[in-house]
């Protein structure tokens, strides 16, 4: 029995000693394949350059292209729109937008998205001339940037268990 322990006592250390310098050659990359399986990768979206015949961009910076008009002072309610003229044709070729798109101006270019309770889409985004556009998406908001060497405009959107919003940031 003493022989058998004897040959039995170091290959059992030897071994542990295998299995504890394999593991510590592996966890790191067994570590890396698991978190990333537990987080979905964030989805982006193609870039889009400008061309240089490209017309320059808005002069406003930030803020939504609807603006109201300057008050006179006095208190004017709501102006009825002009109703569209039947033409009889079912296939306008100028229909309009929804109400709830939102278009965004920013130093870099314009997004344009469809804001609704619980959730936003982006609709477009066109660069300004110099710059390109990154889109990333995942699963409550969504982000445009707009990139070129020297300066970054994104424009954010978030409703991961809120009202949408949405941000401009300039950088």
């Amino acid at each position: 029995m003493r022989r058998a322990m004897s040959y039995v006592a170091p290959w059992a250390g030897v071994t542990a000693l295998a299995v504890a310098l394999s593991w510590l050659g592996v966890r790191d990359v067994v570590r890396g394949a698991v978190s990333e399986r537990s987080a979905p990768p964030p989805i982006a979206g193609p870039i889009i350059h400008s061309s240089p015949s490209d017309p320059p961009g808005p002069t406003s910076i930030g803020s939504p292209t609807f603006r109201p008009s300057p008050s006179t002072g006095e208190d004017e309610g709501p102006r009825p729109s002009p109703s569209p003229k039947p033409s009889g044709r079912d296939d306008d070729p100028t229909p309009k937008p929804p109400d709830n798109v939102r278009s965004y101006a920013t130093r870099g270019g314009r997004a344009a998205m469809s804001i609704e309770k619980d959730r936003v889409r982006l609709v477009s985004a066109t660069p300004n001339r110099g710059y390109e556009t990154r889109v990333t998406q995942a699963e409550g908001w969504l982000r445009v940037d707009f990139l070129n060497d020297d300066r970054t405009s994104s424009v954010i959107a978030s409703w991961y268990g809120q009202d949408p919003a949405v941000k401009v940031y300039e950088y």
